[in-house]
């Protein structure tokens, strides 16, 4: 299916964001892991979702939707049984980096594989040397640090070292640690995406699991770690919530509201606000929401580590703001669900864009955007990426490839026609 989308003005009306992702996995995990019963109201219900709930099971949780748009699990007390098939991760870095670690508290051998980015691009050596230095087997079916890989527990605890550019691994050991059977201490190196692993502890000890934090570089985890089942409600997705705001921006004669986000949620893209903000932005926080209207922007150097996932909406910011604008701190994005900064530079000069591709980001300058056929790589957030850059370019843009928008975004197509975007699926 193709995105045909054309330049845009004057946008109107309201957008209600879907719930977080990452928010919903690390729900759906730590209710799996609780003794008892659990209710998650309002989880991103995906492709990935579907296939997290199924691994679940296949580890011994009990999940099924209940009434209304909540999820009934059943979770295992931490006491894991080992799957009787492989665990197809799809096209999801949570699933198999959190599930691989998961795996290290079964007694038996779980075999975990993917698509092509989980088996060539999200590199899991890392994570499977630190599962070894615990005390379990975790090997790289071709020994080069990607899937398919074959872990066997148990995880005995101890003190492992890893790197923490990618926040996946180490949030996934955080978890996994805490059913280890004695304490753990993890030092991490090069800590990055910090927000992220802020919304793991924040899970963990909501759970009352209490580990020891020194600055996200070094951790002390309890093991034999039990806790109970809950109740939670998923907040909205600020990440989801930034294409919308975007648009609101870069489009002439706009206002937008956007809503269903809360300012005081732990996501750590919710801090582009005051980046934006600092670039000229016209943004307003209500009670209603977010509202965003059109603004001229100027360009400056932006540290994207701390919100990785913004780093291709702010490269199309960068091409419309006056001056220049330096990406940095993203070299992580070139191990997503494809190569981020290449595919983001390709795109960018494709449309016309001043850009220069860095080792760790992007330098792009003002330029006049024109209408270019574009592929989506296989990824969400280029999808929706390029939809508003095509909103500010003349002529019309093509992005071919766009299901994968139902990974984050289900209704986004839909909600931005709402407001006036000019985008129409083929």
């Amino acid at each position: 299916m193709d995105l045909l989308v054309q330049s845009s003005r004057a946008l109107r009306g309201t957008v209600e964001v879907p719930p977080n992702k990452s928010h919903s996995f690390r729900a759906l995990i730590m209710a799996c892991l609780a003794e008892g019963k659990s209710r998650i109201i309002s989880p991103a219900v995906s492709a990935d979702w579907l296939r997290g709930t199924e691994a679940m099971e296949m580890f011994g949780a009990s999940i099924e939707p209940a009434a209304g748009d909540s999820w009934e699990i059943i979770g295992t007390a931490g006491r894991l049984k080992t799957p009787d098939d492989v665990i197809n991760c799809g096209n999801s870095g949570i699933i198999f980096r959190f599930f691989t670690a998961i795996s290290a508290c079964c007694d038996g051998y779980t075999v975990l594989t993917g698509d092509d980015s989980i088996r060539h691009i999200r590199l899991c050596g890392p994570l499977l040397d630190a599962l070894s230095s615990l005390g379990a087997q975790a090997v790289s079916t071709k020994g080069d640090g990607h899937g398919p890989v074959v872990v066997r527990g148990p995880l005995k605890g101890g003190t492992a070292e890893i790197d923490g550019a990618d926040s996946q691994p180490v949030s996934a050991l955080l978890i996994a640690a805490s059913l280890a059977e004695a304490p753990t201490e993890l030092i991490v190196h090069n800590p990055g995406e910090k927000p992220w692993v802020e919304v793991t502890l924040h899970w963990l000890g909501r759970c009352g699991v209490e580990i020891a934090n020194e600055d996200f570089a070094r951790y002390r985890i309890p093991g034999r770690s039990r806790w109970g089942g809950f109740e939670t409600t998923i907040p909205g997705d600020w990440s989801a919530a930034m294409y919308p705001i975007v648009a609101g921006l870069i489009c002439p004669e706009s206002e937008v509201l956007i809503t269903g986000i809360d300012p005081a949620d732990v996501q750590g893209d919710k801090a582009v606000l005051d980046v934006l903000q600092d670039m000229g932005a016209d943004i307003e926080i209500t009670d209603d929401g977010v509202v965003a209207r059109s603004s001229e922007l100027k360009g400056r150097q932006i540290d994207c580590n701390d919100f990785i996932d913004q780093f291709m909406l702010l490269a199309v910011i960068g091409a419309l703001a006056q001056g220049e604008t330096a990406l940095t701190g993203a070299e992580i994005c070139r191990h997503k669900e494809c190569d981020r900064i290449t595919e983001m530079h390709n795109a960018l000069t494709a449309m016309g864009a001043d850009v220069e591709e860095r080792p760790d980001g992007l330098v792009i300058r003002r330029s006049n955007l024109h209408g270019a056929k574009l592929t989506s790589r296989a990824d969400h957030r280029m999808v929706m990426t390029l939809a508003v850059a095509g909103l500010a370019a003349t002529g019309t843009t093509i992005i071919s490839n766009v299901e994968c928008v139902k990974k984050t975004f289900p209704s986004f197509v839909r909600q931005m026609a709402g407001i006036g975007c000019d985008v129409q699926k083929q």
